[in-house]
């Protein structure tokens, strides 16, 4: 496996995929198995919002980083629906 492998997704690709594994976490029980999807969400959030914030092009750079917050935030919802955030 010493060769590299490179693939790409658009934003697009890239936040429905965030979207649909975060939404398959099973975040309506409580206890440990709470803890444990929760836990698994916020890093796909976290490694979403990397991989978009790192992705993003210089051009129109503010305008990029306001959709990537205003999908972040909409993320967010998935998993902390009460946040006020």
């Amino acid at each position: 496996m010493d060769e590299e492998s490179v693939f790409s997704l658009s934003y697009e690709q890239l936040t429905r995929v965030a979207e649909k594994n975060i939404s398959e976490c099973e975040l309506d029980n409580q206890g440990a198995l709470y803890i444990s999807e929760s836990s698994k969400a916020s890093a796909l959030l976290g490694f979403w919002y990397e991989l978009a914030i790192n992705g993003a092009p210089l051009k129109n750079y503010e305008q990029t980083k306001a959709l990537i917050d205003a999908d972040q935030q909409r993320l967010r919802k998935l998993i902390w629906p009460e946040d006020d955030r």
